[in-house]
């Protein structure tokens, strides 16, 4: 049943008023069914506990029908903290939205942004729809090296392969004394 105090998340209408907010409620997102990543009991209740301790302080991006496509935990952990309401922000995403908090002691301060790092190492790969993106054709090797890819997808998955631009040039063969190096020191030979 739906809070009537609560309006749900309002249909895209096209504007995008970089301003515009809505409250709604936090049951009327829905989780991505294509997620990428598998959240675990100790990821989920890792993210609840800093939501209780700390109170929120990220955010998450859905679309314009409220499906979450980034932070399906943080949604899923916000429900079992007790939090009901999302403030929904529209943007064009040619800006990073921030969010302030005020008043948190030092102590909260790294305790928020360890728990924040932390819980996003505890969450695994969802392989059965990783696998069903490479074979729809979507270019993974934009988010995994090949060996990444191979260890995760097996040898048997539609694995992109790599080849650089400039093979002189590849950023993880650069050498300290290389001139395209951002270190910029001379070549010493």
């Amino acid at each position: 049943m739906t809070d009537p105090t609560m309006p749900t998340v309002p249909p895209d209408d096209g504007a995008t008023s970089e301003h515009r907010t809505v409250t709604a409620h936090l049951r009327d997102l829905t989780s991505d069914p294509e997620n990428r990543r598998e959240h675990n009991a100790r990821n989920v209740g890792m993210i609840a506990d800093s939501l209780q301790h700390v109170g929120a302080a990220r955010s998450i991006v859905i679309d314009e029908d409220g499906v979450v496509l980034a932070g399906n935990a943080t949604v899923e952990a916000a429900a079992e903290a007790g939090i009901e309401q999302v403030r929904i922000v529209e943007a064009s995403g040619h800006e990073l939205i921030a969010v302030r908090r005020r008043g948190l002691s030092p102590e909260q301060k790294r305790a928020l942004a360890l728990a924040d790092n932390r819980a996003a190492e505890l969450a695994t790969w969802n392989l059965d729809q990783l696998k069903a993106d490479a074979e729809a054709g979507l270019d993974l090797a934009s988010f995994f090296a090949p060996a990444e890819l191979a260890d995760l997808l097996g040898s048997d998955a539609p694995v992109p392969r790599f080849e650089p631009v400039e093979a002189e040039h590849r950023l993880d063969e650069l050498q300290p004394h290389c001139s395209t190096c951002t270190c910029r020191q001379a070549v010493t030979s």
